[in-house]
């Protein structure tokens, strides 16, 4: 019997415990629920021959009595009183300028006496106990002069009564109008960009990320020649990026702000689990740091190139083109691929988009494609064509959400009987097939990238006298990971019979006592 009863303690406190496990994630509030009360130290007696006690948490906490009548509140847990009458802004007051927080004579003892009848003062005059009598505050000896001290503190305390006190949220957020940086003199220029939304901030400090050398921060009439600065929350500043800085068709600097929300105090009471000790004040202080940001993009223009298969019109990749400027200057080559290729921030101008090589199976295109940026005409689309030497199949394997080229697939193509003709790996190029006759074909995937579903596309096709050439894209869908939900069950279940088994023996054991 006793065996069963020692295994019936180890079941329930392995549930007790695994309870506690699920319920890590739970809400804590800003102030702990429970503290834990350590032993107290004798203060001296300086005001009147009266004295008292200090009072710690067991993590060193200093705590101060609300309520003089009772014991002190020592070894013993204390809970947060959730509707307490005590705690005001005058209360709050004096505990943030009372000690620690800060030093009054300069003697640990002799400022904790000050803080403590303090509390016990202010509580008389404002909520009408009897903490501390006349002896104490008018008549009673005062050795070390400290009386001033306290009923000062005391003082202030009432003229903060009606402060607001407890612990407020900190925000932060910058905003700007548009994220766009214009082009002005010899500098982009971006919108005013302020704080939209600040709470428990008064100053932060801005931070460029991918900005090139000369680049400002202004603030009204002040210029920081550099990539960092310290604002006050009404500050309106713009970022100025130097023209000649800006090397390439695509620049974003980043602007982040970061600041460290003011110090706030609080303060919580609690009352220990014995009704004949005094409750006690404990003094919260947090403070949060807070980040906004946003990018701020270079474009004054944008030129949209796609290069397409002059009879199919869809994309083609593998020709090489080249942007040059009226002058004759290269500015930018690329490689073509099945996506568009964007180029922005080009000053206004006249420019010229010519092929330097065409894509495998195609004829090269010999004609430039001219274009003018102004202030109307700054977001231009432009086909550049190739038409097929003879037959041509372009097969593009790509991911089915990014587009981007897939490597690692391997595909067949099958003619009208089925026999497999051609037989390849994709890479990150096209594959280009130009020796294959006329006829009806099929492409299917034989195996899939390492994390990509094999796809059961069957993509049909026929190369005939009007039907030379062909762009296939081949999209493959990542692999998701899904949770073996037989497990989880089974564990639940586990766990509801070791929890009916306790509550079993339990039942057992005590229906053997009473037999």
């Amino acid at each position: 019997m006793k065996k069963m009863k020692n295994l019936a303690k180890k079941i329930l406190t392995f549930l007790i415990v695994l309870g506690t496990i699920f319920t890590l994630g739970s809400k804590v509030n800003a102030a702990a629920e429970t503290i834990q009360l350590g032993p107290a130290k004798q203060a001296g007696k300086y005001i009147a021959g009266v004295t008292f006690s200090y009072k710690f948490t067991t993590d060193g906490k200093y705590l101060y009595c609300v309520n003089n009548a009772k014991n002190t509140a020592q070894n013993i847990t204390a809970d947060l009183v959730k509707k307490n009458s005590v705690i005001d802004g005058g209360l709050v007051y004096i505990l943030k300028n009372g000690f620690p927080e800060k030093s009054i004579t300069g003697n640990t003892d002799k400022d904790y006496y000050i803080t403590q009848t303090a509390v016990w003062w202010y509580l008389d005059e404002t909520t009408g106990s009897m903490n501390l009598g006349d002896y104490f505050k008018v008549s009673g000896s005062d050795p070390e002069n400290m009386r001033p001290l306290v009923k000062n503190l005391v003082q202030e305390g009432i003229n903060h009564r009606n402060d607001p006190y407890g612990i407020s949220d900190t925000k932060f957020a910058i905003t700007t109008t548009d994220t766009n940086m214009a082009l002005i003199g010899d500098y982009y220029v971006s919108q005013s960009i302020k704080v939209a939304e600040s709470q428990n901030v008064s100053s932060y400090t801005v931070n460029l990320e991918g900005a090139p050398e000369g680049t400002i921060i202004e603030v009204a009439d002040h210029a920081y020649n550099a990539t960092t600065a310290t604002l006050n929350t009404n500050d309106v500043f713009r970022i100025k990026v130097p023209a000649k800085a800006v090397t390439g068709t695509e620049l974003s600097v980043k602007v982040v702000a970061t600041a460290t929300g003011v110090l706030q105090y609080a303060a919580y009471e609690y009352h220990p689990r014995h009704d004949d000790m005094q409750n006690v004040a404990l003094l919260e202080k947090a403070k949060k740091d807070v980040a906004s940001s946003l990018t701020l993009d270079i474009s004054s223009s944008k030129v949209t190139i796609e290069k397409i298969d002059s009879v199919t019109k869809q994309p083609l990749a593998g020709a090489v083109l080249v942007l040059k400027n009226e002058q004759g200057t290269e500015l930018t080559r690329w490689t073509s691929t099945t996506q568009a290729h964007v180029i922005k921030n080009l000053p206004k101008g006249t420019y010229y988009v010519s092929e330097i090589s065409a894509p495998s199976g195609y004829r090269k295109n010999e004609n430039s494609s001219k274009f003018t940026i102004t202030d109307k005409n700054n977001n231009i689309k432009i086909n550049f064509e190739n038409a097929p030497e003879k037959v041509v199949v372009n097969i593009t394997k790509v991911d089915q959400a990014t587009r981007a080229p897939l490597a690692g697939a391997t595909l067949v193509i099958k003619d009208a009987n089925g026999e497999i003709v051609y037989k390849f790996v994709s890479t990150n190029a096209s594959e280009v097939i130009t020796d294959i006759g006329k006829g009806t074909y099929t492409v299917s995937e034989v195996s899939a990238p390492e994390g990509y579903i094999l796809s059961d596309q069957v993509i049909t096709f026929t190369v005939d006298d009007t039907h030379l050439s062909h762009q296939i894209i081949f999209e493959n869908a990542r692999e998701v990971y899904v949770p073996d939900t037989a497990s989880v069950s089974s564990m639940i279940l586990a766990i509801l019979g070791i929890a009916i088994t306790g509550f079993g023996i339990e039942f057992v054991i005590k229906n053997g006592q009473k037999a």
